[in-house]
């Protein structure tokens, strides 16, 4: 597979849930033409294999390359999750299942428990299968040191990118920072011309702490920019975040009481707008006249998660539910942050000032 990692200048992270592949499949073709997202393969929600996960990648990206991660959570389809992650022979299961997808850029799996030795001859044999590889860390001290063994017995250290993945960073950003810099460090003082990724998301599992006094509306900064601008920025690393999604999935827990929102993304900040007991119908309708008459220049930058906003906005709703929602706030999300990596940087913070 002929990709060059550094050709892309930002990496989606996104996991097979219906909402965030149908923000993934509605990316214009010119945009996504721009990334090489990072999607987990799970079971979100009612799927009977990790087969149709790859496959709903597969739909989302067309023939595009995509890298493939395999969710950590063991309640997944728990009997094939354990013989994906079985580490005999090098993680042959692994292997094999990515080994079907010609466009999937595997990553290596790094389970906890599993000897050295396979984890290593892992890398060794994607490499010479697949050509490139991915690495995801995400326990700092001790994937790290994995991963540099496996860098080490690789034909070619730049065949891999490593993803450092900070996960949700809005309750510690500065250690977060730290631990990343530390991390990279690590990694750059044994291989120098190593490709690094930053990810990370601060979007909150609730948005009400961030309402004005009206509880109608409210912005909320988007930290994942900052962590990256501390480490070092496009000098250090590749910008990557989860796609304005949080990084707990709640699919298995009991309904919750939500009011009709709409999350709009901006390059460095997330406003929303929210209405409170009103039925969903004339709430989402509220919401997206609210946001629309914020930005005069909704609808007119080619994003489908705007249109969908602007749709309500002219009285019907694209849904009538959160989840549907999301799918929404991180089509915006990627297509703007795909503008902001392709931009002159002194024009990168102009647009926040809008609404």
């Amino acid at each position: 597979m002929i990709i060059n990692f550094d050709d892309y200048s930002y990496y989606p992270a996104l996991r097979t849930r219906v909402a965030e592949m149908r923000g993934l499949h509605e990316l214009d073709a010119e945009r996504k033409n721009r990334i090489l997202p990072l999607i987990t393969l799970g079971q979100w929600p009612r799927a009977l294999e990790f087969q149709r996960s790859i496959d709903r990648a597969c739909e989302a990206m067309g023939e595009r390359p995509f890298i493939v991660d395999l969710t950590a959570e063991a309640d997944r389809l728990p009997n094939e999750h354990s013989q994906l992650t079985n580490a005999h022979n090098a993680f042959e299961n692994w292997r094999n299942f990515v080994e079907k997808c010609s466009t999937a850029i595997p990553t290596v799996l790094l389970t906890q428990g599993a000897r050295t030795r396979d984890l290593v001859r892992q890398a060794v044999l994607f490499e010479q299968i697949k050509g490139k590889l991915a690495f995801r860390i995400r326990d700092f001290p001790s994937d790290t040191a994995t991963v540099i063994s496996a860098l080490s017995a690789m034909d070619d250290p730049t065949n891999a990118i490593i993803f450092i993945d900070s996960q949700y960073i809005r309750s510690a950003l500065a250690a977060y920072v730290t631990a990343t810099i530390a991390t990279i460090n690590a990694i750059r003082n044994e291989f120098p011309e190593a490709i690094v990724a930053t990810l990370a998301t601060s979007f909150p599992a609730s948005t009400i702490s961030f309402a004005d006094q009206s509880q109608e509306r409210g912005t909320i900064e988007m930290l994942e920019r900052e962590l990256y601008d501390r480490v070092g920025g496009s000098g250090v690393a590749i910008y990557g975040d989860h796609a304005s999604i949080h990084s707990v999935v709640y699919d298995n827990g009991g309904v919750m009481r939500w009011s009709p929102r709409i999350d709009y993304p901006r390059f460095r900040d997330w406003y929303f707008e929210r209405r409170s007991g009103m039925s969903p119908e004339a709430g989402y309708i509220a919401a997206a006249q609210a946001v629309v008459s914020a930005d005069p220049e909704i609808g007119t930058r080619g994003i489908w998660g705007e249109s969908m906003i602007v749709q309500a906005a002219n009285g019907n709703p694209y849904a009538k539910a959160p989840a549907s929602w999301i799918s929404v706030r991180s089509n915006i999300h990627m297509a703007r942050q795909i503008d902001l990596a392709n931009q002159p940087l002194d024009e990168d913070d102009e647009d926040d000032e809008t609404l």
